[in-house]
């Protein structure tokens, strides 16, 4: 007699039945064990993706900020310039005598000392 034959065929498919669903359950206990990891890994991308659109929101608010308040100094320089040229083109006008003073002092020649010529010049052109 064959010792297989010795245990009934009903309990060899019962131990074929088992072997197959323990593996088989092994092969879950596994995948979940994976599918944990990955859940896991998942998580803690989507936080990092929220993390990053948050910064990204404060990133440009703040970039926001910064143009307003390069906009505001633009501004204000360009307020500086126009004020400077009508000052300059003020201090002109006013000076434009004084130039044309100067200038005819310069080229007006008179004999003797310089001082006592420029002293000259300058009393008349004052009317002293």
């Amino acid at each position: 007699m064959n010792p297989l034959q010795v245990v009934p065929v009903w309990c060899w498919w019962l131990l074929a039945l088992a072997l197959v669903g323990g593996g088989q359950q092994l092969r879950v206990i596994g995948l979940q064990g994976d599918l944990a990891t990955e859940r896991s890994a998942a998580r803690d991308a989507g936080e990092k993706l929220a993390a990053c659109r948050e910064t990204r929101g404060n990133l440009l608010v703040q970039v926001g900020e910064q143009n307003q308040a390069l906009a505001g100094l633009r501004l204000a320089a360009e307020e500086r310039q126009a004020r400077a040229a009508k000052a300059v083109a003020d201090a002109r006008k006013q000076a434009e005598g004084d130039y044309q003073a100067a200038n005819r002092l310069q080229q007006e020649r008179t004999g003797g000392d310089v001082c006592a010529a420029a002293e000259a010049v300058i009393d008349r052109e004052l009317g002293l």
